[in-house]
Order: C-alpha cells, then structure tokens, then sequence
C-alpha cells in the first residue's frame, strides 16, 4: 500500500496519503482526491478548489463517468484504505514491478491501475475483502473473485 498510496512518483495514478497520519478529516481526503483526479485527468486546480479540465467534453465526462465508482468506493473505504496503509498491506495487482506503473502515462491506463487497486478491496481476503465495494450476489462474487485471483496471479508487487 505504502508503495503506491504515499509514493510521490505515483501521485497522477493514485491519490497520496501521509502514513503517519492515524486519522484522516473529510477536508483532507477531498483535497488529496480532487488533486488525484486533476492528476488523472490532466487537468488543474484553480485557487478556489475548482477542478479544470480541457479537452473534448464527451471524452472527459466518459473518464468522470469511470472515475466515479472508483473514487466513490475509494471514500466509502476510507477506514480500510487508512488501516491498510498503517499495516503495509500487500495489494495484488496485474503488474510486474512498481516501474510499470510509474510509466502510466494517459488517463485510462491510470483509471484501470486504480480499478484494480479497488478490486482488492473487493477481493482480497487480507483487507478483510468481503464482497464490500460492489455487493455483488454470492454466486457472482465467488466467481469473480476466483477470476480476480488468476487475474493477478496474487503475487506481490516487486520493488525493481
């Protein structure tokens, strides 16, 4: 977690956290998400909170439309997010070393690398994963967290 959550190399593809914080305020998490997604979506800031994004309208509220669940669900596990970044946390993901995902370069791939972050909190047994994010239907979810699984092969993310 701490790899990719207070990595400051990885502030455009995830949302940083200070790890010596025991607690995080509403105001805080706001600022750390709308600068992750200014980040993401290559957009800024302004003075007064404002985010700004240029681009083609349909293809920037596309990304929004994707972002959304993903940020949302990113809130609503806030504790989880909070005691796995204390306990370093091992995440599962579909990448090899922590330099694949520095390279994310364009907005999608950063929306998939966040999504599947997400999918540990939804499948990953040791963030006490038990179908929370997406309340999926038993079945479903055995399903899916079975694909999850092969999908990341559950193996560490390497430093090099």
């Amino acid at each position: 977690m701490r790899d990719l959550f207070s990595n400051p190399k990885l502030a455009g593809v995830f949302p940083q956290f200070d790890t010596n914080s025991s607690t995080l305020s509403f105001a805080e998490i706001q600022k750390k998400v709308c600068d992750y997604l200014a980040a993401a979506l290559n957009g800024t800031v302004t003075g007064d909170g404002t985010l700004s994004v240029n681009g083609n309208p349909q293809t920037v509220l596309n990304r929004v439309r994707q972002l959304q669940p993903l940020i949302e669900s990113l809130y609503n596990n806030i504790p989880k997010v909070t005691q796995a970044l204390k306990n370093n946390t091992a995440l599962y993901l579909p990448y090899a070393t922590r330099k694949q995902i520095e390279d994310i370069q364009g907005t999608d791939g950063k929306i998939k690398a966040l999504q599947a972050v997400m999918d540990n909190f939804q499948y990953n047994d040791e963030l006490g994963a038990l179908n929370s994010v997406k309340r999926e239907k038993p079945e479903q979810f055995a399903r899916n967290k079975n694909a999850w699984a092969q999908k990341v092969g559950c193996r560490r993310l390497k430093k090099a």
